[in-house]
């Protein structure tokens, strides 16, 4: 058996300022694509082989860094001498230099080329209004510039996809598709007593996943569930909430209960347990809380714009986001009848099984040795679909 030499390995380092933050969408599709990578492609050393040749992946992190490796077979190193911002555009260059670089939560080096950037979504140029000025300038900023330095651009939907090209003009043939997975959620332990902390409601309720952004239009279902009124089903929300989310409408504490932060346990518990998800977000790249319900046979009530239709397909109740009694029908339709509410199990269940993240990440390695190979392959094709 030949030996390869260490100089004919090519290191891909994986920009990890995310290992420090919480887990939130972004931060969980890095996650789970690096440990599906790790899992099936990487040996003992974080190397495999491509055409004679060797590959490793490596993560890198602020020297202020306090986070580790969470895969045993990927080493993380520690270096520089800024944080955040300004560790990413000034020392992450500089420690890749001549060097590739993955980095996968929308923002890295800009003028950066040996770089493979994973953008989410467009909500700074579609939905400015939600952000400060400073956010949506730099992310502007980030897009239109690293957008077009970076070697190639991995795009959650043919939807990101689309808006990537309207808004930010970066060109189609420059991205290719990686939809996240789903089996995280089934792989999650399920424990009976996941919820004991938790003072729920008596009567079966309608779960929704919140966040602090305005785009997440929880507004609407508390109007829907005004509009419904003594047949109501109870709300529970999860997830950072504040009071400007809502519009001015008044919370009824006897009709929504606010559970904060949940664990993943806790998460699968009430998705197992809930009547539906409910998620009339105006705009999502992917939208992945709809995805984990239908793989935990959670029926899934979403709004009929940006990317719920090609990630839902038929396997959704569906709403206009932008009219409370559309909602408040479709709850109505959903809550009334259990017939409707198992098939919308069973054809989610079926549905979120075309999401995986071992082929997800089998479109990451051929990216990177398409782009980082001794010689180019064929060009690539614009956002192409493994799935």
């Amino acid at each position: 058996m030949s030996v390869i030499p260490e100089s004919s390995t090519t290191t891909i380092w994986v920009n990890a300022r995310f290992l420090d933050r919480p887990v939130t969408g972004v931060e969980r599709v890095a996650r789970e694509l690096l440990g599906a990578f790790a899992s099936n492609f990487l040996d003992e050393d974080g190397c495999w082989l491509d055409d004679g040749r060797r590959y490793r992946l490596q993560l890198i992190a602020p020297r202020s860094s306090s986070a580790e490796s969470p895969w045993p077979n990927v080493t993380l190193r520690r270096a520089g001498v800024f944080q955040g911002h300004a560790w990413e555009q000034l020392d992450l260059p500089w420690l890749t230099r001549g060097q590739w670089l993955l980095s996968l939560c929308n923002t890295g080096p800009l003028l950066k080329r040996r770089h493979l950037l994973y953008l989410h979504d467009a909500q700074p140029f579609a939905i400015p209004e939600n952000f400060s000025l400073s956010f949506r300038l730099w992310y502007k900023l980030m897009f239109h510039v690293a957008g077009r330095t970076c070697r190639h651009i991995l795009v959650n939907s043919q939807f990101t996809a689309q808006e990537l090209n309207r808004c930010a003009g970066l060109s189609a043939s420059k991205m290719t598709l990686c939809y996240p997975g789903s089996e995280h959620i089934r792989r999650t332990k399920i424990d009976a007593n996941a919820l004991s902390r938790f003072d729920l409601p008596a009567k079966p309720f309608l779960l929704a996943v919140a966040s602090a952004n305005p785009n997440k239009n929880f507004s609407a279902v508390v109007r829907a569930l005004d509009e419904l009124g003594e047949e109501a089903p109870p709300c529970v929300i999860v997830g950072r909430t504040n009071q400007q989310q809502f519009g001015g409408v008044t919370l009824d504490r006897e009709r929504v209960t606010h559970l904060g932060y949940v664990s993943d346990e806790e998460l699968l518990a009430l998705y197992k347990q809930a009547l539906c998800l409910v998620f009339p977000s105006f705009y999502e790249g992917f939208g992945l809380p709809p995805l984990e319900a239908m793989a935990a046979g959670c029926p899934v009530i979403a709004a009929n714009t940006s990317a719920m239709p090609e990630i839902g397909g038929s396997a959704v109740q569906y709403c206009d986001p932008a009219d409370h009694y559309s909602l408040a029908h479709a709850l109505r339709r959903v809550s009334r009848s259990a017939a409707r509410r198992q098939r919308l199990s069973e054809a989610g269940q079926w549905r979120a099984c075309v999401f995986n993240w071992q082929i997800s990440a089998q479109t990451l390695q051929e990216l990177i040795q398409d782009s980082a190979g001794p010689r180019l392959r064929a060009s690539l094709q614009p956002a192409r679909n493994n799935h």
